[in-house]
């Protein structure tokens, strides 16, 4: 075949064909429907019969709806709380209060991937007035083909939302999601990890009809051979299992001992549970499920001996979980609250209650903050939820807590009533603190409030080359 002929081929060769549309798969976020192997069905319902999948939900849950939350503005580099924080902020719905609120939104992520909030505005303003969150199983995300808004929710089978976003400020639903695969909706953490949760279900199972059976003792009853055979009978053989069943069948009756007679013997025929690795199984999975679909250590489900692979301590392995686990959960949630304020405020919940150390070593970091001015009395008793104190405002210097600056930034006022010693005190406080908190410029500023009336030039007294005294020099100071 010619090079041309060749060519003519390739540019104009039919396309290729896939069983699988890669393009419709990606974009609808769907998967191929895999079953689960170990026999089981596993929903959203089944999964939570698992108990380590009940725990790692309640324990993320429950604690990001713990955190104090508070509506703040950013104003340079600090954010500070706004003066009229909306009414949903403490009271999302009348049915409902914030805890309550938040820990359904993470439920609802961690269940089914997504968290739809059902937005009820005020009449007159429209603003949001109530958030209530919908089922998420009841809820389907469609795509129309006219823009400007092709994406819209359609609840119960009939009701058609609008979705709140950019496109449209006043839509009816702010939709949350984890990640989505390139679809609309948001991937169900459980529906993910079916084949784990699966096998974890299939293992409680297996485990709870081995010990409710109480067939520890498993094994075979020998009889020896009697003349003429009349203990070989079926109805002799059945009578003596169902009695042996009846007296050691039963969670009550485990380790129940057994008494044998007329030359009977027993003989064992099970593994015990230590040589099947049953309890390691169980252990496998608590650590799989917990670890790898939800991102919690295993220390905080009931596995002990697995403490150290989270940091050295459990503190460490609390800061772990912070970073690693509960901080991308924050984020999603924080950033999309955030739309439903004002421009230019935010939604922030208390990451700090997450990362607390132990009440010694808080308090020591505490002390070294208020003695390097970082925080002031105040500060801290605000901290520990303590009323301020008057005279509390006030930031102090290593300097035997010699006052800085008053709350408005400024020197300490100047007193007409100084003794003698109070002044040398000052001074005194004033030269050691000099080049290692305040530079010689505050030094005197604050000299100058006590009334010292100094100039930004002292005079010093310049080296003779003769050998003899000079007048004062004027040097300007540094």
């Amino acid at each position: 075949m010619r090079l041309l002929e060749r060519l003519d081929n390739w540019f104009w060769r039919p396309a290729e064909s896939h069983g699988i549309d890669k393009v419709k798969l990606w974009n609808t976020g769907a998967d191929i429907g895999e079953p689960v192997y170990a026999g089981v069905n596993v929903s959203q319902e089944s999964a939570l019969r698992l108990s380590v999948v009940a725990r790692c939900i309640d324990l993320i849950a429950g604690t990001l709806a713990g955190l104090p939350a508070e509506a703040v503005r950013k104003q340079g580099g600090v954010r500070l709380p706004v003066d009229d924080p909306p009414n949903w902020l403490a009271t999302p719905n009348p049915e409902s209060n914030w805890f309550e609120f938040a820990e359904r939104v993470f439920e609802s992520l961690l269940m089914d991937g997504n968290a739809f909030i059902l937005i009820a505005r005020d009449r007159t303003l429209g603003d949001p007035r109530e958030l209530w969150t919908l089922n998420p199983r009841q809820v389907e995300v469609r795509r129309r083909q006219n823009p400007p808004r092709p994406i819209y929710f359609l609840w119960g089978g009939e009701t058609e939302l609008s979705r709140f976003g950019p496109a449209d400020p006043f839509g009816d639903v702010l939709h949350i999601r984890l990640k989505t695969a390139g679809g609309l909706r948001g991937m169900s953490p459980l529906e993910m990890a079916r084949q784990a949760i699966g096998f974890g279900l299939v293992t409680e199972k297996t485990g709870a009809k081995f010990f409710g059976q109480g067939q520890q003792l498993s094994g075979v009853i020998q009889i020896p051979p009697q003349q003429g055979g009349a203990r070989e009978t079926k109805e002799n053989i059945g009578l003596i299992r169902d009695n042996w069943q009846e007296a050691h069948s039963g969670s009550d009756k485990v380790q129940r001992p057994g008494v044998l007679t007329g030359g009977a013997t027993w003989q064992g025929v099970s593994i015990s549970n230590e040589d099947s690795q049953f309890l390691q199984t169980r252990a496998f999975q608590v650590e799989d499920i917990a670890s790898r679909v939800f991102g919690i250590p295993p220390h905080l489900v009931g596995l002990t001996e697995k403490q150290t692979s989270w940091g050295t301590g459990v503190e460490q392995q609390g800061i772990g979980l912070y970073r690693f686990t509960l901080k991308s959960h924050l984020t999603r949630f924080e950033t999309a609250m955030s739309t439903l304020l004002p421009e230019g405020e935010f939604l922030r919940l208390n990451h700090r209650a997450l990362v607390e150390a132990d009440s010694e070593t808080e308090a020591k970091i505490l002390e070294t903050e208020l003695r390097n001015g970082v925080i002031n009395f105040n500060d801290w008793r605000a901290i520990i939820d303590k009323e301020p104190r008057p005279g509390g405002d006030r930031y102090m210097i290593p300097a035997n807590n010699q006052v800085i600056l008053e709350p408005n930034g400024l020197p300490p006022e100047a007193r007409d009533d100084l003794t003698l010693d109070e002044v040398t005190v000052a001074l005194q406080k004033i030269y050691l603190a000099v080049g290692v908190v305040i530079s010689p410029k505050e030094a005197r500023e604050i000299l100058n409030r006590y009334g010292a009336n100094l100039s930004d030039t002292v005079p010093t007294l310049a080296p003779s080359s003769n050998g003899n005294g000079q007048q004062p020099a004027e040097v300007t100071q540094p």
